[in-house]
């Protein structure tokens, strides 16, 4: 991808931000994982939540290398948009309807809203219309795989 107007350097802030959002989740306040078993009665270890997440960064990592070095790839910066709106959504959505503080809500309301609204911004006006839509396919279905991963890592605690 050659235009930098869509993707350039900038694009390494999706990678550093998830970093952020990592650490607000694991640290901040009870901790996400503490936060789900408190929500929802599920729980999944701190190692395995720790686990995914790493594999989630590198994930990110290898799209965004994939996109500054590839022209056929386009399509990563709305599908990074879409999974960073959902992901930063989720989390205030969870904290209003729970009436509490869900970690990862500062993080992805205050990093990603601004970076997720650039990047669709900018991947919506610049890029063909089929492959914009690749994008949000894409990130729809990273947000499945995503929320499927959460179900399968985590399970009713023991008595």
């Amino acid at each position: 991808m050659t235009d930098d107007a869509v993707a350039g350097r900038w694009l390494w802030l999706f990678p550093a931000t998830f970093a952020v959002h990592i650490a607000e989740e694991g640290f901040a306040g009870e901790g996400f994982y503490r936060w789900i078993r408190r929500v929802t009665g599920r729980e999944v270890s701190p190692g395995m939540f720790a686990g995914a997440n790493l594999v989630l960064e590198v994930v990110m990592i290898a799209a965004v290398r994939r996109a500054l070095r590839r022209d056929d790839s386009a399509w990563v910066l709305p599908a990074l948009g879409l999974v960073t709106a959902t992901n930063g959504l989720g989390h205030l959505a969870g904290g209003v309807a729970t009436r509490s503080y869900s970690p990862g809500a500062v993080s992805g309301a205050g990093l990603w809203a601004p970076l997720r609204v650039v990047a669709m911004a900018r991947s919506r006006h610049a890029l063909p219309r089929q492959v914009w839509k690749r994008g949000i396919a894409l990130g729809l279905l990273a947000d499945g795989a995503v929320a499927l991963l959460g179900v399968s890592l985590s399970h009713r605690p023991r008595a």
